[in-house]
């Protein structure tokens, strides 16, 4: 029965705190528009706030560093005998 005493008033505290983080979303503006960021991902990336891309009439610049890797062929893969075997043809 004694600790009644001390969960009455934690509960209470606990139920204030959540109302109190509550009140602060909303009053922050939090729930403001809940439609904008739900549609956000069927947009591309050009509307993404922080997009590094170059303005329409303006050329892109490009370093020789990040075109090292560009259109060059995968290198092969170690083949195990157990890919190289081909189907057997059941007549």
């Amino acid at each position: 029965m004694d600790i009644l005493f001390l969960l009455v008033p934690l509960s209470v505290m606990l139920a204030l705190a959540v109302m109190g983080v509550l009140a602060w979303a909303v009053w922050s503006g939090q729930f403001d528009d809940l439609e904008s960021e739900g549609q956000r991902i069927f947009q591309g990336e050009k509307n993404q706030p922080g997009a590094d891309e170059a303005d329409e009439g303006e050329i892109a610049r490009v370093c020789p560093e990040d075109l090292i890797h560009v259109n060059t062929e995968p290198e092969p893969k170690e083949h195990t005998p157990l890919q190289l075997r081909q189907p057997r043809d059941f007549k």
